[in-house]
């Protein structure tokens, strides 16, 4: 890697237009060759080509941005600017190529009509919220004069009026920063669902991050981490992901059971609002994050590293509805808007579906048990199917290293990203939230010895799952069978350690780590997480692009959490906080009045429920 501003500096005394650009040169070689020093930890690699793959080879060249990407390929090409014979050529499509791609940065960008559009709404929302947040200050001040001076029947009236402005508040930033830090006092409340929540966040920040070992300047030396076993913590990063999905089926159920009743299930008008909710809950933000993506995300892509594909910012201008009907995993998910989002389709999906559990555990346990393993069953038979029939590696990472695009479409798209596959977890989290209903008044006391035993069986269950496939990941063959075997069933040992788990911190099992897990700070944090989860993408991709050299590999620890994961994870928080009181709590605040004037509830409940965001 070249000297990315020296490039940008390069100057035409002759000619006050000339400018130059920074170009990567994406080459095709035999990866495992070029890395056998590093052993059995790469027998399952083969070559690399292009932007984006974890194998990538890639070579820095400066040209003049009068050069196109497709010009400079030809031309490296054609003039075959290192040696290479053709027996150690590529094979993955792109044989007579030596270069297969050029990809060249600074990307040119030109505001459009889009760009001003989100722009104007942005300041819109900004002034509305900061109106709103005066106002707010305002009528406080007000109460507070009027309680010292009238009293408490003065105060009543005052509080009235601010009813009618109630939309209007729903934007101030003053009372939506208390709501943000507003630790519930609730006993009934489920505890320790926000600590789990962002340490889940933050192992998915770690595992995109972990790439990072790929552009350091001492790449054998990273390559090393692969013999270890702390490396399958960052590779098996999906389980954080599998416990979200776990969460949102443990809140839903015991949210929603104890208000659903026989009769109220068989009301079209229960489900219709059932659906709603959930559209008008997660949209607006998701919505005002695509379009900020798609039209401020380019100015994150300064540097000269390629973290986001300029394709994935792109696409949200081309195919950003799908996002909205939240298809977007099913339905050409390779022209994907926002690539992280393909969570929030499948758990869109699990949430359109979940009715069948609800439902049947509201029947009765046992029918809750029966609908709940069928459907586990034949979504494991599924995962056997796809893995046996293709052949499927492990892991995201095997796939892209076999060069093979039929297998990395069927394991990201019809396996990884697919909710047939994912739901497992979910359907664990809502037998979870039932069985936390029905024990939620009642006593419970294990022996010791009992509560060792299921503690150790919960860490055994959870570090088996992530650690079991070390001896694949350095190379050792494993059957098809046995792949899918492991695909399938750690998902299932990790969704029962998170239900020792959760049924632990909240039943006086857990001692300290209970308590821990209870800490109030963990709960704003948890509230952040969805926003936090939307934009570290886009946070990721700028701290890489303040980097003007390569990494230097010295550890894990230094090289990609402390440079990297925990600014990432702080400036998500950050941003997110911003985002969460901007559209999320005022979005869920206006959803809240809509839905009660929807079901006519009274108007002192009204108030009461208006307030609980």
């Amino acid at each position: 890697m070249g000297e990315y501003d020296e490039c940008l500096d390069v100057k035409n005394p002759k000619d006050d237009t000339y400018q130059t650009q920074f170009c990567w040169a994406h080459l095709n070689l035999p990866i495992g060759k070029i890395l056998a020093k590093s052993g059995d930890a790469v027998k399952t690699l083969s070559t690399t080509c292009g932007a984006g793959r974890p194998t990538d080879v890639k070579m820095s060249i400066c040209m003049p941005r009068s050069c196109s990407e497709y010009d400079l390929k030809l031309a490296l090409n054609h003039l075959q600017i290192l040696p290479i014979s053709s027996k150690n050529q590529s094979v993955s499509g792109n044989d007579e190529k030596f270069v297969c791609d050029v990809t060249c940065r600074p990307v040119d960008f030109q505001p459009d009509f889009l760009f001003w559009m989100v722009t104007i709404v942005l300041g819109i929302t900004v002034f509305l919220c900061v109106f709103a947040t005066v106002a707010d200050y305002y009528l406080e001040v007000e109460n507070e004069k009027v309680y010292m001076e009238s009293g408490e029947k003065k105060v009543e009236e005052v509080r009235a009026n601010e009813n009618s402005l109630k939309y209007f508040l729903a934007f101030s930033m003053l009372s939506n920063g208390r709501s943000l830090l507003r630790i519930s006092k609730n006993p009934n409340n489920l505890r320790g669902v926000e600590c789990i929540r962002f340490l889940s966040f933050t192992w998915v920040v770690s595992g995109h991050i972990w790439g990072d070992w790929e552009n350091a300047d001492n790449p054998l030396k990273a390559i090393d981490i692969l013999k270890t076993r702390s490396y399958e913590i960052w590779v098996n990063a999906f389980f954080s992901v599998d416990t979200f999905f776990f969460l949102s089926g443990l809140l839903l159920s015991y949210s929603f059971l104890p208000k659903l009743t026989i009769r109220k299930a068989m009301s079209p008008t229960v489900w219709f609002i059932f659906y709603l909710h959930r559209i008008l809950r997660l949209t607006p933000a998701y919505l005002s994050f695509i379009l900020f993506y798609a039209t401020y995300g380019p100015l994150t892509d300064f540097g000269p590293n390629e973290i986001v594909r300029r394709e994935d910012m792109e696409n949200c201008r081309r195919y950003g509805w799908k996002n909205l009907l939240y298809i977007n995993n099913i339905y050409e998910p390779r022209k994907n808007c926002l690539s992280i989002s393909w969570y929030m389709a499948a758990d869109t999906q699990m949430y359109l579906i979940s009715p069948i559990f609800l439902i049947s555990f509201l029947l009765g346990l046992i029918p809750g048990i029966v609908i709940s393993i069928t459907v586990i069953l034949l979504s494991t038979i599924l995962n056997y199917w796809l893995f046996v029939r293709f052949d499927l590696p492990l892991t995201l990472i095997q796939a892209y290293m076999t060069g093979d695009d039929n297998i990395i479409h069927v394991l990201q798209d019809l396996v990884y990203e697919a909710a047939y596959i994912r739901i497992p977890p979910f359907i664990f989290g809502i037998a979870m939230g039932y069985l936390m209903l029905k024990t939620r008044n009642t006593k419970i006391h294990f022996r010791t010895s009992v509560v060792f035993g299921l503690w150790l069986t919960a860490f055994i269950l959870s570090l088996g799952s992530i650690f079991t496939i070390h001896s694949y990941n350095r190379g050792d063959y494993w059957s098809p069978m046995r792949r899918a075997s492991y695909y399938g069933f750690s998902r299932i040992a990790w969704s029962i350690s998170l239900c020792w788990l959760i049924f632990a911190v909240n039943r006086g099992q857990s001692g300290l780590i209970g308590k821990f897990m209870s800490l109030s700070f963990w709960t704003p944090l948890g509230k952040l997480t969805f926003c936090a989860y939307l934009c570290h993408i886009l946070i990721v991709n700028a701290i890489f692009n303040l980097e003007r050299t390569p990494p230097h590999f010295i550890g894990a620890f230094h090289t990609v959490y402390l440079t990297k994961v925990i600014p990432s994870v702080v400036a998500s928080c950050i941003f997110a906080t911003i985002w969460t009181l901007l559209f999320e709590i005022p979005s869920a605040k206006l959803e809240s009045f809509a839905l009660l004037k929807l079901m006519k509830t009274p108007e002192k409940d009204k108030v009461k429920e208006c307030t609980k965001i």
